[in-house]
């Protein structure tokens, strides 16, 4: 049954939406005040949160951040008679899925509900253990071992390093880490390290007690204590101040921690698991990252290879994506062209595995149940180094003939550099067989010609 806590202080707002909601078969409870909601959010988890801005004692964004906090799978909506730009921009980054602006309809709060129900079923379906395997699926052998190594210790409390570039899917192997470890139903708190203002980073990791801040009514609980007992990813940790790293030190050594603006000291023990896109150990030497806490989370390192070095992984990838979008759009199925095919297949991906998924949703969005042809893709795929230096440097001052077999000389030369010089899977990429292509390598004669 879907729980819902709403916090609302009207009980000519509450009354209605709580007799309405539990008609529909939800499970409701209310909340008058922050300090009663937060009070609930300790004693129980919620499948969805209702939030008034305006509250008798505090803000609501302040609640709103602090029960999403503890629990991160809980979807928000939130309610207020005060709907501006700032509010609205300011509770989507806080994590609220919609807006409802008062008066209203209880009717429509229910529509919205559903909406929010029928959002969250997807993204769990998507995050459902088949999808994740799903994922992970590779063809390239070196990315195989990279897999083999995570789910071996997985189940370990042993901190974990991800290296690779922005978008290999550090948080992707992250997350299936996180679904074979043994506190896989404890909190699993994710920060982005990369998104924290310097000025914020103390009281995001620690949190801060009453009076902490000028302003600072009450106690803030940061992602080191949310995360205990679970597991804390820090992404991109080479992003975190000197300053913090220390203190990141000790609560990795002992469990130890203090508050800003704290006497006591709290514990908290987790599970680390930790991303760069750098080379740590550059770090290190240029002294922006600690030397006693890159040997502290340095305990199994995996290093995540770009998309360019696993081709063989594009198609795999891309057949992936495809039933994916198609499912969460329901509309006709994408189809690529063999040339749309070939230039996925040789392009460099500067953004990795992020920058083809992004490709081919906005495709599906654009242009869903229709063929596509080179000419829908992006710009700069059209341009590579790999397609478009076959056709910049030709000369109009030979016979076609020539020009055919000069460009097929150096198209095929690309493919097989593409493949790592797997006959096999560029006379697939090709469209001919393989017997096909060794007949035109033996007629063709490359300036290197054992290079392969």
């Amino acid at each position: 049954m879907i729980k819902i806590l709403i916090v609302e202080d009207d009980p000519l707002l509450w009354h209605p939406l709580q007799f309405a909601l539990e008609g529909e078969g939800y499970n409701v409870q209310v909340a008058m005040d922050g300090a009663d909601a937060l009070a609930l959010s300790i004693e129980e988890s919620f499948d969805l949160l209702l939030q008034d801005l305006q509250l008798p004692d505090s803000n609501g964004l302040d609640i709103m951040r602090e029960i999403l906090l503890r629990h991160p799978t809980c979807m928000a909506l939130v309610m207020t008679g005060h709907a501006t730009i700032e509010n609205a921009v300011e509770a989507m980054k806080i994590g609220a899925f919609d807006f409802i602006t008062k008066p209203f309809h209880p009717e429509l709060v229910l529509l919205k509900i559903r909406r929010v129900i029928e959002f969250r079923n997807m993204s769990n379906l998507m995050e459902s253990s088949e999808c994740r395997k799903k994922s992970m699926m590779t063809r390239c052998t070196d990315m195989k071992k990279v897999i083999e190594m995570a789910e071996v210790a997985a189940p370990t409390e042993a901190a974990i390093l991800l290296l690779g570039e922005s978008g290999t899917g550090k948080e992707v192997l992250a997350n299936h880490i996180q679904s074979l470890s043994s506190v896989k139903d404890k909190p699993y708190i994710k920060v982005n390290c990369a998104a924290i203002p310097d000025s914020l980073f103390e009281s995001e990791i620690f949190g801060s007690d009453k009076g902490a801040y000028t302003g600072s009514v009450k106690a803030h609980i940061g992602y080191v204590e949310s995360a205990h007992g679970g597991t804390l990813l820090l992404d991109e940790i080479t992003d975190l101040p000197l300053g913090i790293q220390g203190k990141l030190l000790r609560v990795l050594e002992d469990g130890s921690f203090y508050r800003v603006g704290g006497t006591h000291p709290l514990k908290s023990k987790f599970r680390l698991i930790a991303t760069s896109r750098r080379d740590l150990s550059e770090a290190v030497h240029s002294g922006e990252f600690r030397e006693d806490l890159y040997y502290r989370i340095n305990v199994i390192s995996l290093i995540i290879p770009p998309l360019r070095q696993r081709r063989e992984d594009i198609p795999l990838l891309t057949a992936h994506f495809l039933k994916l979008f198609h499912t969460a759009s329901d509309g006709a199925a994408l189809r690529l062209s063999s040339q749309v095919l070939d230039i996925l297949s040789l392009y460099d991906y500067p953004g990795n595995v992020r920058e083809l998924r992004n490709i081919l949703e906005h495709l599906s969005l654009l242009y869903h149940g229709e063929k596509i042809k080179p000419v829908h893709l992006p710009v700069r795929m059209r341009d590579s180094a790999y397609i478009g230096s076959l056709f910049e440097t030709f000369t109009v001052e030979k016979p076609l003939r020539d020009a055919t077999l000069e460009f097929e000389t150096r198209y095929i030369e690309k493919m097989l550099k593409a493949t790592g010089g797997n006959k096999t899977r560029a006379s697939a990429l090709l469209g001919i067989s393989r017997k096909a292509l060794w007949e035109r390598l033996n007629h063709i004669v490359f300036a290197n010609e054992d290079k392969y």
